[in-house]
């Protein structure tokens, strides 16, 4: 454990995780490489980054909302993106949303997006997320 600038870093077998009380970051290696990912919790849902370089950028966005009364699936909608990319961001986000019962806004920055690589980081992201 090594205390950097008042946050406090947790290391085990395959993620690294930084940690404040409303940001936790980590770090996973997958089959794509390292995936990088920042969760900003804020007073209203959770604002999530993704990426499979050092830093983070702007990428392929989506915003989702948990199902609500009346709504028995979560809403989303993709920012200034179309086609397939766009429909795995959607999905990330709106899985989110249904595990935490949270709004979740969603940047994900990485290469070759695909089906198979969607559902590592789905499964990066829970594991993470619900720990």
């Amino acid at each position: 454990m090594h205390t950097i600038d008042n946050h406090v870093a947790f290391y085990n077998d395959s993620v690294s995780k930084l940690k404040s009380d409303d940001i936790t970051e980590f770090i996973s290696e997958t089959s794509q490489g390292k995936l990088k990912v920042r969760v900003m919790s804020l007073d209203n849902g959770l604002l999530i980054l993704v990426s499979d370089r050092d830093s983070f950028k702007f990428g392929i966005s989506a915003f989702a909302i948990p199902p609500a009364q009346g709504r028995s699936e979560p809403s989303s909608a993709g920012l200034f993106t179309v086609g397939a990319e766009n429909t795995y961001v959607r999905t990330i986000a709106e899985r989110i949303a249904v595990w935490t019962t949270k709004t979740c806004m969603l940047i994900v920055g990485v290469k070759n997006l695909d089906q198979r690589w969607m559902m590592e980081i789905l499964s990066t992201l829970k594991t993470n997320l619900l720990t």
